[in-house]
């Protein structure tokens, strides 16, 4: 118990010993966390949405004019055992054309020498699927079908989406590289510091048989404290951010857009910031010990 208390009294006094140093440690690491936490979570509702708008872009299959709506129906069983298919509505040809007939209003008169035996219409499949990443497999599969006369997919606008959606995670991530190495880099500097000031005492407890981590933790301690001081000002700062970008976007029409609320997200944020900053500081600090000391 006394090991552990020296430990903490000793890593709190480094930082309070070079303050300004830690003081830039933990600015640099709130300004790295808030400009990566930003981005990832911009990126993350991006993602929410081309996933929600993916699973809403629609394939239509037009079934074969020789076919009797019961027939068209049966098909149904088919299509069910391709994996990739996440719903299946069939639309009959007749009721199709009456809701056209409404569609059109006044204008309905075009469609009055149309009926169930002459209907222009065929029946039709509506299709969303699970994966669009996998949509010209599912497209070639469905096409395999007997009875399938054509299928209208805008695999062109699936394509854009994903490829949106691999740019923007590649951004994230770059980010959150680029973070960590910032972060280390900066907190292994302020232990150096601090390693520096007590080189005398440590050389004199190595001679008196002092154990590595005994030396060590005092430091580890250090580091773990600026990361989670950092981690929970970052929290209040993107908090704050967060919002502020929720309400913006909220007064802006943007039918195909939703931004999540920073209550759906709060508690995730709070542990990624807190865990990844401490883990970062822990990370400096132990850099620092091996390359500046050898203990």
């Amino acid at each position: 118990m006394r090991s552990i208390v020296y430990y903490w009294k000793e890593g709190l006094r480094n930082i309070f010993k070079h303050g300004f140093m830690s003081v830039a440690a933990v600015v640099i690491m709130v300004v790295s966390l808030l400009l990566t936490g930003t981005v990832t979570l911009v990126a993350y509702n991006i993602t929410n949405n081309i996933t929600r708008l993916q699973q809403s872009n629609q394939i239509v299959v037009w079934i074969d004019d020789s076919l009797t709506t019961r027939e068209a129906k049966t098909l149904q069983t088919q299509f069910e055992k391709i994996d990739n298919i996440a719903s299946i509505t069939f639309e009959d040809r007749d009721v199709a054309l009456e809701q056209y007939r409404k569609e059109l209003g006044d204008d309905a008169d075009i469609l009055e020498d149309y009926n169930a035996d002459n209907n222009p219409l065929r029946n039709s499949y509506v299709f969303t699927l699970n994966d669009s990443t996998q949509a010209d497999a599912t497209i070639k599969e469905i096409e395999a079908v007997d009875g399938v006369a054509s299928v209208r997919a805008d695999e062109d606008v699936i394509r854009k989406l994903i490829q949106i959606q691999r740019v923007f995670n590649m951004i994230a991530a770059a980010m959150i590289v680029g973070l960590a190495v910032i972060s280390i880099f900066i907190i292994s500097n302020t232990v150096k510091l601090a390693m520096f000031a007590r080189r005398e005492e440590i050389s004199i407890q190595k001679m008196v048989g002092a154990t590595n981590w005994f030396i060590r933790w005092p430091f580890v301690i250090e580091g773990m404290v600026l990361g989670l001081v950092a981690g929970g000002l970052a929290f209040l700062a993107e908090w704050g951010l967060y919002t502020e970008l929720y309400n913006v976007a909220g007064t802006v029409s943007l039918s195909s857009f939703h931004l999540l609320s920073f209550d759906v997200l709060r508690w995730w944020v709070l542990g990624v910031y807190a865990g990844a900053a401490a883990l970062f500081g822990i990370g400096g600090s132990v850099t620092s010990i091996r390359k500046f000391m050898d203990v």
